[in-house]
C-alpha cells in the first residue's frame, strides 16, 4: 500500500516538474489581427520557443540569432488589439549585417527587391537605407497593408533581446 502511494507521489512530482520545464521553454499564443496573413490568421495558435535567442547565462555566450524568414515574437509598447505591451508576431526581413530600404513601394534587402512571403504588393512609405548592426533585426508582416512592424517608428528596428522567441509550430484556431 505504501509503495503504491510513494510511486503515485513521485509520479505526480515528476509530472509537475516536467510541466514547469516545458512552460519555461515554450509558450502558446493566439494570433490577433491580420498582419501575418496568409501564414497566420486571427485566432490561429503558435508555439513559441522562448530559448531560441536567449543568451547562455553560464558562459555569457549569445544564443542563436534570427535569420531572414524566421517568424519571431516580440514585446511591443504600442497600443494594439490586446492593449499596450502586447506580444506581436512578425517575420524577420533583415538581420545583422543586412541593409534594408523601401523605395517606390518596393522593399529591398541588400539592394535587391525582396518580396518573399508578401501577401500582395502594397503602397509603402519610403524608408532610407538602413544597415542593421549586430543584435538587430528588421521585421515585416506578411500582410503589409495591415501590419504594425519595423516600418512604423513606434516599433522600428528591433534588438534581438526584445524578441520573446521563435515561432516553431502553428495550428488553426477557431476563426470568426
Amino acid at each position: 500500500m505504501y509503495k503504491r502511494l510513494i510511486i503515485y507521489v513521485v509520479a505526480a512530482i515528476l509530472g509537475i516538474l516536467a510541466a514547469l520545464a516545458v512552460t519555461a521553454v515554450f509558450t502558446v499564443m493566439t494570433i490577433r489581427g491580420s498582419g501575418m496573413e496568409p501564414a497566420l490568421y486571427d485566432g490561429d495558435k503558435v508555439l513559441i520557443n522562448k530559448l531560441s535567442y536567449a543568451k547562455s547565462a553560464a558562459d555569457d555566450a549569445p544564443g542563436d540569432v534570427p535569420s531572414v524568414g524566421d517568424v519571431v515574437a516580440f514585446r511591443s509598447s504600442v497600443y494594439g488589439e490586446e492593449g499596450e505591451g502586447s506580444i506581436l508576431v512578425r517575420r524577420v526581413a533583415g538581420a545583422a549585417g543586412d541593409t534594408v530600404e523601401i523605395k517606390d513601394d518596393i522593399f529591398y534587402l541588400n539592394d535587391k527587391p525582396y518580396d518573399e512571403y508578401m501577401m500582395e504588393p502594397v503602397k509603402m512609405e519610403d524608408l532610407p537605407k538602413i544597415k542593421l548592426r549586430d543584435g538587430e533585426v528588421f521585421v515585416l508582416g506578411d500582410n503589409r497593408k495591415s501590419s504594425m512592424d519595423s516600418r512604423n517608428e513606434a516599433i522600428g528596428v528591433l534588438k534581438i533581446e526584445d524578441c520573446v522567441g521563435k515561432v516553431v509550430l502553428k495550428w488553426k484556431g477557431l476563426r470568426h
